[in-house]
C-alpha cells in the first residue's frame, strides 16, 4: 500500500499542513481495551473541569482547525474535524471510549493534544490511499473539502469529522493505519511530542511493530 497527498492539498487546503502515519502490525486491539478506557476517562475529567459549550470553539487550542480556510478568503469559515465532534461529545457527557483498545488510546490523544487524529484498518482498504480536495460537489463531498480515499471509495473527510464504517477498527483487527493532522500555529515541538507520545502508547498497549512517517 502506497500513500499520496496531491500537490492540490497544500495549494488549496493549507500549504503548510503535515501529516504523521503510523503503520501497527501485528497488534492485540482488545486485552488492554479497559486500561485504554480508564485513561480516556482521566482526560474527559480535565476537559469538562477546563472547558464549556460556549468557549471551547474560541479556545486558542482550536484555531488551527478554525483558521484552516483562510486561503479562500471571505469563504473562509470554521471548519469542523473530529476533534472538535469528540469535544462535543465530552461536554455533552456522552459516551466516547470505544471498544477496542486503539481508538480510545486515539481519543484520549485528541482530547489531550486538541488534534484530529482516526486510524483505519488497512486489510479493509482497497489499494493505495490518496488525501486530496474535492473540486466539485458529490453525493459525499462539498466543493474544496479535504478527504482521503481508496481505490474504491471515500474514507474519511474534512478532518475525519465524517469516517466511513467499512475500514473501523475493530477488536479483532491485527493492524491499523493512523494518521494525525497538524496545521499552524501548533509547532514543530508540539507535533514531536504527539507523535512520540503516540508511538509509545501503541507499543505499550497494543504491543506489534509501529511504522512512522511524516
Amino acid at each position: 500500500m502506497k500513500i499520496k497527498i496531491d500537490p492540490i492539498v497544500f495549494q488549496k487546503f493549507h500549504p503548510k499542513l503535515r501529516i504523521a502515519f503510523f503503520h501497527a502490525a501485528g497488534i492485540d486491539n482488545k486485552s488492554k481495551a479497559k486500561e485504554a478506557q480508564h485513561l480516556l476517562k482521566e482526560i474527559e475529567k480535565i476537559v469538562l473541569l477546563t472547558s464549556n459549550k460556549k468557549n471551547f470553539k474560541s479556545e486558542l487550542l482550536l484555531e488551527p482547525w478554525a483558521v484552516a480556510k483562510q486561503e479562500f478568503g471571505k469563504k473562509a469559515h470554521h471548519y469542523h474535524t473530529s476533534v472538535e465532534q469528540l469535544l462535543k461529545k465530552v461536554l455533552e457527557h456522552k459516551n466516547v471510549a470505544a471498544k477496542d483498545t486503539m481508538t480510545s488510546l486515539m481519543h484520549y490523544l485528541a482530547l489531550k493534544h486538541i488534534l484530529p487524529m482516526s486510524a483505519d484498518d488497512p486489510s479493509k482498504i482497497s489499494g493505495n490511499i490518496t488525501f486530496s480536495v474535492s473540486t466539485k460537489k458529490d453525493d459525499k463531498l462539498k466543493k474544496g473539502e479535504l478527504y482521503y480515499h481508496d481505490a474504491k471509495s471515500v474514507l474519511g473527510t474534512k478532518l475525519d469529522y465524517w469516517k466511513n464504517a467499512k475500514a473501523v477498527l475493530k477488536p479483532s483487527s491485527r493492524s491499523a493505519l493512523a494518521h494525525i493532522e497538524f496545521l499552524p500555529p501548533v509547532s514543530l515541538q508540539k507535533q514531536k511530542e504527539a507523535i512520540a507520545e503516540m508511538t509509545e502508547l501503541l507499543k505499550t498497549f497494543c504491543g506489534g511493530k509501529v511504522k512512522v512517517a511524516v
